[in-house]
């Protein structure tokens, strides 16, 4: 699948756009599949100002890795998906620092409580929404095992407790994302499955990666199905589907946010970053009060990194997970 943006879209389809909803059958798909692709739901005009946000995050991601004295050029004249690969080339692990610097700045938090968006979520969630305190910017630069995460299900990076909570989440690649760029895979109907056992993904090295790992042996029954996310569409996800993402053989960034909601009232599983944001309150808008998370580097909350040394970005991380899971070699 090509890896270019598509033309912009007609104003027909724009309308359609704007007065999507799910249908019956697609509700019970994702209720039996785990997982569902909702084509068309944004435009490249409603995506433009996160990537404009991602770009400039990138730009200061260098700037302050020349200011530390770990990178010699800032390759300024690369473009949105080009750049930061060769950042991460002169300076390995500086996508992992770009991905786990946890600051929401005002355009991702737009996309997050976007009508369009929360108008799927409440088909799923019920009226009353309010967005989980995990959402993560995905910075796939191409050959990059870091940015290849194993089987896993989301629900199993929470702290215990929060089993029960329902939390869809959406997946949204600023790219179309087929099997080159490294798309999402699936275990269908593993979400019926319960919480599956999880352990720290040693592939890297002890302790040098943050991932969780479903083995094979662990993994359920279903067959396993490779989806293709267009620009502009967006992929639905139950917390306890196995999913792991493919490799990035193009040679363009797999840029994607994932972003996730709740019912209010439900523990998260992550309470050390901020409480949820109530977004919709008996299925109507309200004032969002954006003061928890706005600004907030969420990484001195959970462990972070050092950015005088990028190569142990990645050993850094810590969070609920590690010794939730943590098993004997």
């Amino acid at each position: 699948m090509s890896a270019t943006r598509p033309a912009a879209q007609t104003s027909a389809q724009l309308t359609a756009q704007l007065t999507a909803q799910l249908t019956a059958e697609q509700i019970a798909r994702f209720r039996a599949d785990g997982f569902l692709l909702v084509p068309d739901v944004f435009t490249a005009a409603d995506l433009q100002p996160v990537i404009n946000e991602i770009a400039g995050k990138v730009d200061r991601l260098a700037r302050d890795l020349s200011q530390c004295g770990r990178l010699a050029n800032l390759h300024a004249e690369a473009g949105f998906y080009q750049r930061l690969t060769l950042i991460e080339r002169e300076c390995p692990g500086a996508s992992v620092m770009l991905h786990t610097a946890g600051v929401l700045e005002p355009a991702l938090a737009a996309l997050w409580s976007h009508p369009r968006l929360l108008d799927l979520i409440g088909q799923l969630l019920g009226p009353d929404i309010a967005g989980h305190p995990v959402w993560n910017i995905r910075t796939k630069t191409p050959d990059n095992p870091l940015a290849t995460v194993p089987w896993h299900q989301d629900t199993a990076y929470l702290a215990p407790g929060s089993e029960t909570t329902f939390q869809p989440a959406a997946w949204i690649p600023f790219l179309n994302a087929g099997e080159r760029e490294g798309t999402l895979q699936f275990v269908r109907g593993g979400n019926k499955s319960g919480v599956l056992p999880h352990r720290l993904h040693r592939d890297q090295g002890p302790r040098n990666s943050w991932y969780l790992q479903i083995l094979e042996s662990d993994l359920p029954a279903g067959e396993r199905v490779t989806v293709p996310v267009p620009f502009g569409s967006v992929l639905l996800l139950d917390q306890l589907v196995p999913h792991r993402s493919t490799e990035n053989f193009s040679d363009r960034i797999r840029w994607s946010v994932d972003l996730r909601w709740q019912r209010p009232d439900q523990p998260t599983g992550m309470d050390t970053i901020a409480p949820p944001v109530r977004m919709r309150v008996g299925g109507a808008p309200v004032k969002i009060d954006w003061d928890a998370y706005l600004g907030h580097n969420r990484s001195e909350k959970l462990g972070g990194f050092n950015i005088d040394d990028p190569a142990k970005a990645a050993g850094a991380i810590s969070g609920p997970w590690i010794e939730r899971w943590t098993r004997p070699a």
